[in-house]
């Protein structure tokens, strides 16, 4: 009886390995042949730790491709000299998804490729067929999951993950309804909670860290306002005794110790309640272990190691970095979020930014303006897809 070789699947790494690494869970190989030129063989020693992570007992080889991976004659010559040796006794599968194109044509040229691997970014499936037989098509589902964290490490060598938040307003039982109803108000310009932003913005609350009180009182056009009194009525019991509200005044506190209440509070009000209302909406589509919070990169990039992304997350393979932001900080242009976002997102590798804003941030740029469709313009020009509601988010994992 004629003896049934063992399979090998050849894979050539390049910055974005995700679909090649659900290829090696998708069937039993016995063996992985990791094609990589220098520039790439930091991704392959990544793939490496990941797949064997997985897949202890998985067999790897790897062969270095030559450095001008787009040249078909010195191709040939690396097979030649380097991959006919390696391949000895193995039925031979390919994945085409990653490296330059002609390799994949250079290999189904030279060798005997039994099946070929591809997916499509917006594919939830892996395609493949037999070389010259069409009729081989088929498809494949992705079951094997590959968790965010295990996809994020193909991608950066080393990442801190924020710890479950134990702030008393992140764990509040009433900070997600509290945060919808801020959404709600920001699309108001002449909301309670507007006001409150823009009076904030001039004030020296916003970046205190001293053992201060700050009041602020109603403008008379709306002290007489049902609405106002309730919405300051609810935001102060909310606070814990962080926002004072004793009608027509307000009184905000500041604090030195980043841990004490009047500091919780005013990174809740400032901006975590967005973080938490979109990691509510993220969480109604994306499977747990399919969504990082909190991530910060082991290196020191233009904004520091104190510095972390909102959200990492995947979806049909495709890895995407959020951020969320209630509106530009005093004094800032709406550009330097985006310079922020793409600095910080550069610790990750090649992942797909996003930059998700509040209502607040749109009262003073409405649809249709000027500095909206430069900002949008500057958006583009930097890869960054902007988001502006749930709808939008949600969109993107389809």
């Amino acid at each position: 009886m004629p003896v049934t070789k063992p399979t090998a699947l050849l894979i050539p790494i390049s910055d974005h390995n995700i679909a090649q690494l659900y290829n090696c869970l998708a069937a039993d190989y016995h063996t992985v042949i990791l094609l990589a030129s220098s520039h790439f063989k930091k991704q392959r020693k990544r793939f490496i730790s990941v797949l064997k992570s997985i897949k202890p007992d998985i067999a790897l080889l790897e062969a270095d491709l030559p450095n001008d991976a787009d040249d078909y004659e010195k191709l040939r010559d690396f097979v030649e000299t380097h991959l006919l040796n390696k391949i000895k006794g193995y039925r031979l599968e390919l994945n085409g998804t990653g490296g330059t194109k002609v390799i994949p044509f250079l290999l189904l040229d030279m060798l005997p490729i039994q099946r070929v691997y591809y997916k499509g970014m917006k594919h939830n499936y892996l395609q493949s067929w037999q070389p010259g037989q069409p009729q081989s098509y088929q498809q494949t589902e992705l079951t094997s999951k590959v968790s965010a964290e295990q996809a994020l490490a193909l991608y950066s060598d080393k990442m801190v993950l924020a710890t479950d938040k134990t702030e008393p307003y992140a764990t509040h039982p009433g900070a997600l309804a509290m945060a919808e109803t801020i959404w709600q108000a920001y699309q108001q310009a002449d909301s309670a909670i507007s006001w409150l932003a823009a009076t904030l913005s001039h004030s020296a609350w916003t970046s205190s860290q001293k053992e201060q009180s700050f009041c602020f009182t109603l403008p008379d056009a709306q002290q007489q306002n049902s609405q106002w009194q309730s919405w300051f009525e609810q935001l102060a019991a909310f606070s814990q005794g962080q926002l004072d509200y004793q009608h027509p005044t307000i009184t905000l506190y500041s604090h030195k110790n980043k841990k004490h209440p009047a500091s919780l509070f005013k990174r809740w009000l400032s901006g975590d309640w967005l973080e938490q209302l979109v990691q509510s909406w993220l969480e109604e589509v994306l499977p747990h272990n399919q969504l990082l919070c909190g991530v910060k990169p082991s290196t020191t990039g233009e904004q520091g190691a104190s510095r972390e992304l909102d959200f990492i997350c995947f979806h049909n393979t495709a890895g995407y970095v959020i951020e969320t932001k209630v509106t530009t900080e005093p004094k800032q242009s709406a550009n330097k979020m985006v310079q922020q976002l793409v600095s910080l997102a550069e610790n990750f590798g090649k992942l797909q930014k996003v930059l998700f804003l509040s209502p607040l941030f749109f009262q003073t740029r409405p649809e249709g303006s000027q500095a909206l469709k430069q900002f949008i313009k500057y958006c583009d020009s930097h890869q960054v897809k902007l988001c502006r509601n749930k709808t939008e988010l949600l969109a993107l994992f389809k």
